[in-house]
């Protein structure tokens, strides 16, 4: 077992690689992309918003496919967004949150999330984003924080979260999106189960 001076120094330099990271993002320009920035958020320290409210290292990880959209922004800067890096009432969350205690009894506070896509495509929240796009966004920033967060097991929330993370070489388990329409949260809790063998 690490003494507690090298863990607290593991510690710090994953931090400080992880800022440079998130920096990297912030910074980037993207042709066709915006940031969460140029829309009045100040998520400069996360690579993405989502990680603010769910960055324990060395457990549970989820990926999902991206954070928002341009037309979603327009509405303007939402506090509590800007305070826990997602709308917490949004049935997707609210589910998501749901599914973490009941099956993995654990919440969303306690585990690693992010996007593999982190920028703010054009359109609509139901927008496509180009299969490249979304495979060069994995591999320049999902998989390095990934592998930061060293966790024990990668849930991909979604087919492109799962295709993309299995593309670019990350081992990771496929669930549906909460968003899924497959039925209520006991069929998405059975789901779960299955796929991962509890």
């Amino acid at each position: 077992m690490p003494s507690r001076f090298n863990l607290n120094l593991l510690v710090m330099m994953i931090s400080e690689s992880y800022i440079a990271l998130a920096r990297n993002r912030s910074t980037s320009r993207w042709p066709g992309y915006k940031q969460p920035e140029d829309f009045g958020y100040d998520f400069r320290d996360w690579v993405s918003p989502y990680t603010k409210g769910a960055h324990t290292l060395g457990g549970v990880a989820i990926v999902l496919q991206d954070w928002s959209s341009e037309e979603k922004l327009l509405e303007g800067v939402n506090p509590e967004v800007q305070l826990y890096g997602r709308t917490l009432g949004l049935r997707t969350n609210k589910r998501l949150d749901i599914l973490l205690s009941s099956v993995l009894k654990t919440s969303f506070a306690d585990i690693y999330a992010t996007n593999i896509f982190p920028f703010i495509k054009p359109g609509g929240i139901s927008s496509r984003i180009p299969w490249p796009d979304v495979i060069r966004a994995g591999s320049e920033y999902t998989k390095l924080e990934l592998e930061m967060a060293c966790p024990s097991c990668i849930l991909a929330l979604g087919k492109v979260p799962f295709k993309a993370l299995t593309e670019i070489g990350v081992k990771c388990v496929a669930l549906p999106h909460p968003a899924a329409r497959i039925g209520g949260v006991a069929i998405h809790e059975k789901v779960w189960r299955e796929a991962l063998g509890l």
